[in-house]
Parts: structure tokens; C-alpha cells; sequence
């Protein structure tokens, strides 16, 4: 591994990870998932489990938990037009100029999108499910498009779009197992792209034993969004 000397350079924490070390999928029991413990005052480290939290924590310790929910924010269709590939990613509501609704998407196809075109967003299996309207692009790149559709923006999503995995997840293919397996089990709050990760080893036996070891909880909403999947620049 070459790194420059500048650690506020991308290139100083660039690595090379075997592909077979990616986890492509999650493990059974959630809270097997391996933990590394640094006791501070004797210096050691362990290696222990996310199970053991409960050993490792102590009376009156305050855990806390994210409870942002992983928005189903991805959307494949294709362009009317010309019948081209189209993927989409939700990143946020707008209201128009007009006054109309709409949903801020960055858009990625062959060729050149232009206003008025529509795309036919479709399921895993091709089938159609929603019309949108590309009302205008913006400033950072990202389009403004008409959901042409009455639903309330996250029941759309849920309705039409899929879990938006990270590139070295399946090539980012999301399968429908993973609306739950890719949120926490304290995810309340809509509003993330991707899940906060270390909150995906928890699982509701092991909050309900860190509660019975007289362990606090509290709940901060801080939604993950769309960057995590853009490189260090």
C-alpha cells in the first residue's frame, strides 16, 4: 500500500480490500457479530461480541442508539422515450414553483435527460409502477421531478422504490429481504440512504437484557445520507 505523507489527502487512506472480505450478506444472529474492546485504563485490547455488551457495560452506562430509518430512496425504470435504462435516487421533497410537489433525485442514464421527458419507474420483475415527470435540473446537478401521484412522498417510496446497498453489497442489487435486514431494530424515523451500520448488531433481546442490567438508552435522530456512497474527494 502507497500513501502520501499528507494524511488530508484521499490518497492517505487508500487501501486495498479483497473483495472475498466483503460480507454480502448479514450474519443469522445479528449480535454475533464480532466486537473489538479497548479497556482504556489498562491499555488491552479484546476481542469480544456485540453479545457481550451487556458484561461490557456498566449499571447507569447510557447507550446511544440512531433511530433514523433507511428510506427505500432507489429507482429503476426506464426513459418512454427511448426505452433506455434510467436509475434514480431519492434525496429529498421540494414544493415547485408552482406549487406542486416534487422529488429531488440525483438520475443517472445513457445519454441526455431533458425537461418534460418521463421515466416509467418499474419493479424487480419489469413490472410498471409510477410515471415521473422531469420538471427541471438544478444548480448541483440533480433533477426535480413530478412523482404524478397523490401519495404522501414516503408512502410513494415504499410503494416504488427499493433499498439503495452500497456498490460492494451485489453490485448494489437489493433483494426484498433486505427492507428489514437493513434497518435497526430501534428505526423509527424515515429519512436515511443508507442504514447506520453499527446499529444493524442489535437485536431486540439484547436491548431488552442491556435494559435488565440497568443500562439506559437514548434516541438521536441523524440521518445517513447520499454522500456515504460518493468516494473521498
Amino acid at each position: 500500500m502507497t500513501r502520501s505523507a499528507d494524511f488530508n489527502t484521499a490518497d492517505f487512506y487508500d487501501y486495498k480490500l479483497p473483495a472475498s472480505r466483503i460480507a454480502q450478506e448479514p450474519l443469522s444472529d445479528r449480535a454475533a457479530a464480532r466486537l473489538l474492546v479497548l479497556d482504556r485504563a489498562s491499555q488491552t485490547i479484546r476481542h469480544m461480541n456485540v453479545g457481550d455488551l451487556p458484561d461490557i457495560l456498566a449499571p447507569n452506562d447510557l447507550m446511544v442508539v440512531n433511530d433514523s430509518r433507511v428510506v427505500p430512496a432507489r429507482l429503476h425504470g426506464r426513459r418512454a422515450e427511448t426505452e433506455g435504462r434510467w436509475e434514480g435516487l431519492f434525496l429529498s421533497e421540494v414544493v415547485g414553483a408552482d406549487g406542486r410537489r416534487l422529488l429531488r433525485l440525483l438520475s443517472k442514464t445513457r445519454g441526455t435527460l431533458r425537461v418534460g421527458e418521463r421515466i416509467v419507474v418499474v419493479s424487480e420483475q419489469g413490472q410498471d409502477l409510477a410515471v415521473l415527470e422531469l420538471v427541471a435540473r438544478d444548480s448541483g446537478g440533480t433533477w426535480l421531478v413530478d412523482p404524478c401521484s397523490q401519495e404522501a412522498t414516503m408512502q410513494f417510496l415504499s410503494r416504488v422504490g427499493r433499498v439503495p446497498l452500497p456498490g460492494y453489497i451485489r453490485q448494489g442489487v437489493a433483494q426484498s429481504t433486505d427492507v428489514e435486514r437493513y434497518q435497526t431494530v430501534f428505526a423509527t424515523q424515515p429519512g436515511s440512504a443508507a442504514a447506520p451500520t453499527a446499529g444493524l448488531h442489535f437485536t431486540p433481546a439484547l436491548l431488552h437484557e442491556l435494559a435488565g442490567r440497568g443500562i439506559k438508552k437514548a434516541e438521536v435522530t441523524l440521518h445517513v445520507g447520499v454522500d456515504t456512497f460518493r468516494p473521498i474527494a
